[in-house]
């Protein structure tokens, strides 16, 4: 056997000795997906009112107040008075925070994860939410702020 022959033969043989394993895990993806769609749906129900299903509580006041750009929604869904907020505007800002928080906490338990993560899916909810050209303040996720 020729030299080539032979260093060709014992290329192959070690070629044919290796093996490569290559595993895919996509369970953390679908456990967070499966988690925000969770929380998405217990949001829409708990928050229904500010959803227009049905309209009540403080819904009409906040979002006249929103309108009236007396009021801007945080990046952590909660309300911050804005120029122009009356004392009352900051009565209902309090009142409607401390409502939300209640709200967010009882989501947070049940869903197993943290506050944090159920306001920022609030928050995005409502960006998406708010009309364009309403001018209706609102704190993107990285602070900044801007008008739709």
């Amino acid at each position: 056997m020729n030299k080539t022959a032979a260093v060709s033969l014992a290329v192959l043989a070690l070629a044919g000795c290796i093996h490569v394993k290559t595993e895919n895990e996509i369970k953390p993806i679908k456990i967070t997906m499966d988690v925000n769609l969770k929380i998405d749906k217990r949001l829409d129900d708990v928050f229904a009112d500010e959803n227009g299903r049905k309209p009540s509580g403080l819904f009409k006041e906040v979002k006249e107040m929103l309108d009236r750009q007396a009021a801007g929604i945080t990046s952590d869904a909660m309300l911050v008075a804005r120029d122009g907020a009356t004392d009352d505007d900051k009565i209902l800002i309090y009142e409607e925070n401390q409502r939300r928080m209640r709200r967010f906490n009882q989501i947070a338990a049940e869903s197993g994860v943290s506050v944090e993560t159920v306001q920022k899916r609030r928050a995005m909810q409502w960006q998406s939410k708010i009309p364009e050209g309403s001018g209706v303040w609102y704190q993107t996720s990285s602070g900044e702020w801007r008008q739709k």
